[in-house]
């Protein structure tokens, strides 16, 4: 049976919405690389599969050519988890279905497209963040007010767990800062190279760094408190980072890795953490500015009472790729939806794939 797809945004709250229409400019930055957005197309056929991954899904669907033969193109969309937080299932779209779809042509495939908007069936068009209003889920975030959370834990822990989504940077949020990157000479040419299309670490699946996928796209984090560990959860990429309490020092002999190895200590009721360890990596994925495996990372975490917000400031130092400390602040609030895994199905294809 088709399923019929309503608009739904009254109830969203105003920043919600706010940060809707932001996240399309951020997505068309990030996209550029992959999609000529100067020279938008339309295209219509019939649906024969919705693939609903992460980090995008894609509509696959059979196009009528001029000479009679059918034509195979595939178009994406945005990543599974943000669109079910805006409504969206696994049948929204259903093979057989007729769709109408204008987008941006990809740069290196032919019969592929990133969606801008889209019609089933002859029916109103839809933008690629609509809200659509069967299977609605959450809004993002949990009414604060209705909660009751205790400050500590039974072990006397501040209490930090619990699910939390981004205030800062993802989907066209603001809230937060980061200094600029200024790489130094050695910087400058270990990034000599790159390009987005081809090697940006999310195309492989990976969360690229600490700092910045703790804010991608308002995947929803989680935090579990033990009384030795604490565990960040990254919605992103499922990537899981373990905060050793007790611990003076780090281990004399350590294996780099994305995340490192990370100690942590209480001040009062801040989480201070100490990270060191990490492998050679990207800092910013557009321009491929990198850290060094002699980057250390000092992370301050704490519940604001008044807001109920998770705060993270944070230092960034690497002598050898960057010329001064990376200082950042970013922020949290609590989710109304739980975490969710990632389960990243990389289906970018040939468009980006590095010609010979």
């Amino acid at each position: 049976m088709k399923s019929l797809i309503r608009l739904r945004a009254a109830s969203l709250p105003v920043f919600t919405l706010l940060s809707l229409a932001a996240g399309s400019g951020v997505a068309h930055h990030s996209s550029a690389p992959h999609f000529d957005h100067d020279n938008p197309i339309s295209v219509e056929g019939v649906v024969t599969e919705l693939r609903f991954v992460n980090p995008h899904g894609y509509v696959y669907f059979e196009v009528a050519a001029a000479d009679g033969s059918m034509q195979d193109w595939r178009c994406e969309l945005s990543a599974a988890t943000a669109m079910e937080r805006r409504g969206w299932t696994r049948d929204s779209i259903q093979p057989g279905q007729r769709i109408e779809i204008t987008g941006s042509p990809a740069r290196r495939e032919d019969h592929a497209c990133f969606m801008s908007s889209f019609r089933l069936d002859g029916g109103p068009e839809y933008g690629r963040n609509a809200e659509l209003e069967d299977g609605m889920i959450t809004t993002g975030y949990a009414d604060v007010a209705a909660l009751e959370r205790p400050a500590f834990l039974d072990n006397g822990q501040p209490n930090l767990t619990g699910p939390w989504v981004t205030l800062s940077f993802g989907m066209g949020m603001s809230r937060g800062f980061r200094d600029p990157y200024v790489p130094s000479a050695a910087g400058l040419a270990a990034r000599e190279g790159y390009e987005m299309a081809y090697d940006d670490p999310i195309l492989s699946c990976h969360v690229y760094n600490v700092i910045n996928g703790w804010n991608h796209d308002r995947h929803v984090n989680d935090i579990y408190q033990a009384d030795d560990t604490v565990t960040l959860q990254y919605g992103f990429m499922d990537f899981v980072r373990t905060i050793h309490l007790g611990m003076s020092e780090h281990p004399e002999k350590l294996v780099p890795s994305i995340g490192g190895h990370s100690i942590g200590r209480w001040e009062d009721e801040t989480l201070v953490v100490d990270t060191t360890g990490f492998e050679q990596g990207i800092l910013n994925h557009f321009d491929g500015t990198a850290y060094s495996d002699r980057t250390h990372l000092v992370e301050r975490f704490h519940v604001d009472p008044e807001e109920t917000v998770l705060v993270r400031d944070y230092t960034l130092t690497d002598p050898l790729f960057l010329e001064k400390p990376v200082n950042g602040r970013d922020f949290q609030a609590l989710s109304s939806s739980p975490y969710e895994p990632y389960g990243c199905v990389e289906l970018s294809g040939e468009n980006n794939i590095r010609p010979q």
